[in-house]
């Protein structure tokens, strides 16, 4: 395990949790990260998956986000911007691909004179599940 990631140590466990992480994929938590990795590493306590994501962060491997619930989510670095849709009933996350807000960046960058370096946007609403569901339960009443 001489190879490293990015600067960091590779070793299985490091392996392990980076490998849970996909192109496109939701953010997700450190919980939700360990039991992912939990069939190979039952062992493998919370704390060091915390510890690893943090230093993943760290060499730019991965991006952290908090998207209005207070849980800190990870997922792979891929571009300055970050977008999603989060279902306010049943947490569900969704990333956008593309960026609606460029041309409005752009704007902002003439007027301001600022050098825009990255944004976010978070869009909530309900999930065609969910919306389903209220459907359903509203016509049963």
């Amino acid at each position: 395990m001489s190879q490293s990631l990015h600067g960091l140590k590779s070793t299985r466990q490091r392996e392990a949790i980076l490998g849970v992480f996909r192109p496109g994929l939701a953010p997700m938590s450190a919980e939700e990260v360990a039991a992912q990795v939990a069939d190979q590493y039952p062992q493998l306590a919370l704390s060091t998956v915390y510890r690893n994501l943090e230093r993943f962060v760290e060499a730019g491997l991965l991006e952290r986000s908090q998207l209005g619930d207070g849980v800190t989510r990870y997922a792979l670095h891929q571009e300055k911007h970050g977008h999603y849709l989060v279902c306010t009933c049943c947490d569900a996350k969704i990333r956008i691909e593309g960026c609606p807000l460029r041309t409005v960046e752009e704007k902002l960058e003439q007027d301001t004179g600022y050098a825009i370096s990255g944004h976010n946007l978070t869009l909530y609403g309900i999930c065609p599940h969910c919306r389903a569901q209220q459907n359903k339960n509203s016509k049963g009443q």
